[in-house]
């Protein structure tokens, strides 16, 4: 009865330690595709700068989503604005450039995290794959 219980406590770490080599197998081919498409890997719009919408010249941005923008005055108006827009684009490809590094970044330690986790599934896998194929041999 003991090399049953046995045989079933092996193959229950098996089929966990399988469960871990296919989730982690998926997280690290996900992440090879993050370090090979960076740019293409942005999350979501979110990220990015809010919207900044010209008043008159002048470079605005709502606070939160829906909220009206401040009005601006003739005397407010910037001349310029083709310095504000120049500096909002290099702001922009800066704040890009940054994305992609952090993108790059996490999906080294991604793959280093994902590369342990299958080694160690790997090994308690063979491990009680050999105990499970012992127990049923000497129950036999």
């Amino acid at each position: 009865m003991s090399k049953r219980i046995l045989e079933i406590y092996a193959l229950s770490v098996c089929f966990v330690s399988i469960g871990c080599l296919s989730i982690f197998g998926g997280i690290f081919l996900y992440t090879l595709v993050e370090i090979s498409f960076p740019s293409k890997m942005i999350p979501s719009p979110r990220h990015y700068p809010p919207p900044i919408f010209s008043q008159n010249g002048t470079m605005t941005t709502p606070m939160f989503p829906g909220q009206p923008l401040p009005e601006i005055s003739g005397p407010e108006v910037a001349e310029n604005a083709d310095e504000k827009n120049r500096q909002f684009q290099e702001e922009r490809k800066r704040f890009e450039i940054l994305e992609v590094e952090r993108i790059r970044t996490e999906s080294n330690m991604s793959i280093v995290r994902s590369i342990i986790i299958i080694f160690i599934a790997s090994i308690v896998f063979v491990f009680h794959w050999r105990i499970a194929k012992r127990a049923r041999n000497n129950d036999t």
